[in-house]
């Protein structure tokens, strides 16, 4: 009897793990990037009530509407009495707080002699930690211009953002224009950041537009970034944004990138925000990428594959992409097939299977600078909110479900529990020595974890299957 309640127990962990999982997987409310009005077809119309101006978008017939390129409909703005505004706070048309690039709801600033405080905002108006991994820049002004940004968290206490740096140094040229950016360290020296430069050069055309970066080490040496590139030039289309990246080396010319395309072009959607990249050669005839891709469309969070004429492609990673929740179903099924075909064909299909794990974690993708992050459960606050972090953190799990499915049913010993984490650590190892993705501990949980479940789902599956032989 305690026999039976306990399998029955396994089976009912099991099936809410499964559905669980595809609840996790299921998508975020779709956003229509292209429909409503742009700031250019509204008017702007203020109020101002005491120290309170309301800078509002509206419609021809004077009703206050959402300019979705800037992603609220009104502007608050507070100011001190000197005039200088200390706190500005978005609202979408119905008067309700609007998250400002998904990001943050307002922003207060703090004047003193030589800097302002700036602090970003949450809905209820307190100070908030922005995604990037800072909640305040501390900005020394020179003559008026911003030269250092550093970042602080919510206690004031110096912190490393996302990009690896604890704040910044801009340069002005004599026209006092921004030419350079030094990212600083926790002693303001420069450093190299997560992208693989310390000090970012503009170019400017005669108008003082933006048309390309270079990048450099701390000792001002010519040095690669993420895509191998040592800098870039920009086209930029009607609205200002860039519409093209050509990338160059060393010496200034254009050169492909570690993925093999030297110039990409991008649309965008009518909000602003990107809608496809296409890769070229340097001569303009279309690249084709490692997984027969020729350009990607963002579609929600995720990122489809496009082939050479821009259509969506038939492939497994487009379907696993588009529909994360398949990743489940497709780890069921292959679990299925694991433990219910003959045992020599079982272990064909788990060797294919791990073939398959490491087509997607370390073949084919593009090199770069080794990074790391060893920080557990790093997106442990960001799981239930940003459907992305889901994806990544339950697909590492699903990956490893049908590899420990397949070991168990091949071995049937408790030693095959350290297959999925030694395996994962000698991924995580090569990714970190070759720079393939990110080295992460959370990819070794994960992915040990996915296993483990694997190896329960066939230690259960073969025990039932024994009990009822032995019934027989």
């Amino acid at each position: 009897m305690n026999e039976k309640l306990k399998q029955k127990s396994v089976h009912a962990l099991l099936l809410a793990f499964i559905l669980a999982s595809i609840l996790f997987l299921l998508p975020d409310a779709s956003v229509d990037h292209d429909s409503g009005f742009t700031s250019s077809d509204l008017e702007v119309k203020e109020t101002v009530e005491e120290n309170v101006t309301n800078a509002s978008y509206v419609n021809s017939d004077g009703v206050i509407t959402d300019a979705i390129d800037m992603g609220y409909a009104t502007v608050q703005r507070t100011r001190n009495a000197n005039g200088q505004v200390i706190e500005e706070f978005y609202l979408d048309a119905a008067g309700n707080p609007v998250e400002r690039y998904g990001d943050y709801y307002g922003i207060s600033y703090e004047y003193n002699s030589e800097n302002v405080v700036i602090r970003y905002l949450g809905a209820d108006k307190q100070p908030m930690m922005l995604g990037a991994g800072y909640s305040t820049i501390v900005r020394t002004l020179v003559d008026g211009k911003a030269t250092d940004d550093l970042y602080y968290d919510l206690n004031m206490q110096p912190v490393q953002c996302t990009g690896g740096y604890y704040g910044l140094h801009r340069k002005y040229d004599e026209q006092g224009l921004n030419c350079a950016i030094t990212y600083l360290d926790e002693n303001r020296q420069p450093v190299i950041c997560t992208s693989g430069y310390a000090v970012k050069t503009y170019l400017r055309d005669s108008e003082g537009t933006v048309i390309g970066e270079r990048y450099f080490d701390a000792e001002e040496n010519p040095v690669k970034s993420s895509l191998g590139q040592y800098g870039e030039l920009y086209q930029r289309d009607e609205q200002g944004r860039i519409s093209q990246i050509t990338y160059l080396g060393a010496d200034g010319n254009p050169t492909p990138t570690n993925a093999g395309y030297t110039v990409m072009k991008r649309t965008y959607h009518r909000d602003g925000t990107a809608d496809t990249d296409m890769y070229f050669d340097a001569d303009g005839n279309p690249m084709v990428l490692s997984k027969g891709q020729h350009g990607i469309k963002r579609s929600g969070n995720v990122n489809l594959l496009l082939d050479k004429n821009g259509h969506v492609m038939l492939c497994v990673d487009n379907i696993l992409n588009g529909f994360p929740f398949m990743v489940v179903i497709s780890g069921c099924v292959i679990c299925l097939l694991i433990l219910l075909l003959p045992k020599k064909m079982s272990i064909f299909l788990t060797a294919a299977y791990v073939v398959f794990i490491l087509y997607e974690t370390l073949m084919f993708r593009e090199t770069g600078d080794a990074r790391t992050n060893f920080v557990l459960l790093s997106y442990a606050d960001r799981f239930l909110t940003e459907q992305s972090v889901r994806v990544g953190a339950i697909n590492n799990i699903w990956l490893f479900v049908p590899l420990g499915a397949g070991l168990y049913r091949i071995i049937q010993k408790k030693r095959v529990l350290l297959v999925p984490f030694v395996m994962s650590v000698a991924i995580e190892t090569a990714q970190y020595i070759t720079g393939l993705g990110i080295a992460e501990f959370d990819d070794v949980f994960g992915n040990t974890m996915g296993g483990w479940i694997g190896v329960l789902v066939a230690w259960t599956w073969l025990n039932r299957k024994m009990s009822l032989i032995n019934r027989t």
